[in-house]
């Protein structure tokens, strides 16, 4: 009987087991230029995927200031400019309004946040969020509204 199995196996193929598998080709050194380059284009994250990072800055921002913790908040800031630097080089039809919001609104961010004045901060911040939403509906996006955060993500600013 276990020979009449190991013939189906073999005449249905499965007999070799012990042969490994080819792994599949490493596009990363297998394609051409041109197929690279498509590759890399597909793996850059989307303007939704910085996005969600950005929003997590917007949080730990608007907590870190609101703390007192200046050094933190101005670090959001420096990692906002530079998600926004992303978004320009990743997603080619956002980088007009890219370029408009780091060269109008953005500056006046961390010029209000090395103040470490809650006041103007928040005056600040409030208007960048005013900036953020019109940005949104530009990019026919308007249905995504920022409320002030109620919260922080970030362990550093401690929220429980």
């Amino acid at each position: 009987m276990a020979r009449l199995i190991l013939v189906w196996l073999w005449l249905s193929g499965i007999s070799d087991m012990t042969a490994a598998a080819e792994p599949p080709a490493d596009w990363r050194q297998s394609a051409d230029m041109p197929q690279k380059v498509d590759r890399l284009v597909e793996a850059l994250p989307s303007a939704a995927n910085i996005m969600i990072e950005m929003g997590e800055r917007y949080q730990n921002l608007y907590w870190a200031a609101k703390q007192g913790k200046w050094e933190f908040a101005i670090y959001q800031t420096e990692e906002i400019k530079e998600l926004i630097e992303k978004l320009e080089i990743t997603r080619p039809k956002r980088a007009a309004s890219a370029r408009e919001f780091l060269g109008v609104v953005f500056p006046l961010l961390p010029e209000a946040t090395k103040t470490r004045d809650w006041k103007k901060f928040e005056a600040a911040f409030e208007q960048m969020r005013r900036e953020c939403m019109a940005c949104h509906v530009k990019n026919e996006m308007g249905f995504v509204q920022l409320p002030l955060p109620r919260r922080a993500t970030s362990p550093v600013l401690n929220m429980e």
